[in-house]
């Protein structure tokens, strides 16, 4: 009987100073599990999908489509979000991006923005060790990696600089686990990592153990909350209704 107590103590003791020691306790585990870089197709299929809301209110759409083409894995983005007040639009921004990547890496993207008339664009090219970015307003070479905020990757996570894939300037952030929790998916609750970015870019998203991009939410110019909503995130067929 002894024997078995102080076995006991010893597990509780242990337990205790992992998560002294490692404050996230599980997060870390699903944080690791994320290091594996997951091939997009296996875990999302062709397309991923949410539904944008402001102040709980639909307002737009997000859609990100991967194709396989040779040896590259195309990935296009678009966002499309639209006000209304009263009978009229009272604003409307549209993001548009088209992006090659191999073996794991960018090899190429494009990105357009439509914010409400005011359109802009840019495109990162890989060049040697490194990539080259051009705009309207200028043009810079940077180091490799690059990963641009397009979320659906989660090796992003292990970076402290992200491609602002709507200004086409990088970004110093700081990514780190805060909780865990059910997300609703078109295949029921899943239980997801929140990550916080912090620094130069301030935004929540939320990761499934697999990987997969299911949720994220953030702070629009305005104040109101905009938030990412998965309509498709977990590899499931789309009903017709829904792709209308």
């Amino acid at each position: 009987m002894n024997n078995q107590r102080l076995l006991r103590r010893r597990v509780i003791a242990s337990t205790v100073l992992a998560l002294f020691l490692n404050p996230w306790g599980g997060l870390a585990v699903a944080n690791a599990e994320l290091d594996q870089s997951p091939d997009p197709l296996a875990i999302y299929g062709d397309e991923i999908r949410f539904d944008v809301m402001r102040n709980g209110q639909p307002v737009g759409l997000h859609k990100t489509t991967f194709a396989e083409n040779g040896n590259e894995l195309d990935v296009l983005s678009v966002f499309d979000l639209k006000i209304d007040f009263l009978f009229f639009t009272a604003f409307r921004f549209r993001y548009e991006s088209a992006a090659s990547w191999r073996n794991g890496a960018l090899e190429r993207l494009k990105a357009r923005t439509d914010d409400d008339g005011t359109r802009s664009s840019f495109e990162a090219v890989r060049e040697g060790a490194g990539y080259v970015i051009e705009s309207e307003r200028e043009s810079y070479s940077t180091r490799s990696p690059v990963y641009p905020t397009d979320h659906w990757n989660p090796a992003v996570l292990r970076q402290d600089r992200v491609l602002n894939t709507l200004t086409g300037r990088f970004n110093e952030v700081r990514i780190t686990p805060v909780d865990r929790e059910n997300v609703e998916t078109e295949r029921g609750p899943v239980m997801a990592t929140r990550y916080a970015y912090t620094g130069e870019l301030e935004t929540e998203v939320w990761y499934d153990d697999a990987g997969r991009w299911v949720k994220m939410r953030f702070a629009g110019r305005d104040g109101s909350i905009i938030e990412y909503v998965c309509r498709r995130c977990q590899g499931g067929t789309v009903r017709k209704a829904e792709q209308e």
